[in-house]
């Protein structure tokens, strides 16, 4: 009898750590992608300006960036 008021418990347990793994994989993905989001908007950024930069006929100084 003891053993059956226990049980419950046990799976509730169970259903939580496999809850917290899908949890944490879910939010290990959605970093991933905000990071690689990031990293594209900064290489988007970086090819709008020299696109800009091309139709204005400018050029890259010394140090590579465009005057």
């Amino acid at each position: 009898m003891l053993k059956n008021l226990l049980s419950p418990d046990a799976k509730l347990k169970r259903e939580n750590t496999e809850l917290r793994a899908e949890n944490a994989r879910f939010l290990g993905a959605v970093s991933r992608r905000d990071r690689e989001n990031k990293d594209l908007r900064d290489e988007n950024r970086k090819l709008r300006l020299q696109v800009d930069a091309l139709k204005r006929g400018r050029c890259r100084d010394a140090e590579g960036k465009y005057v």
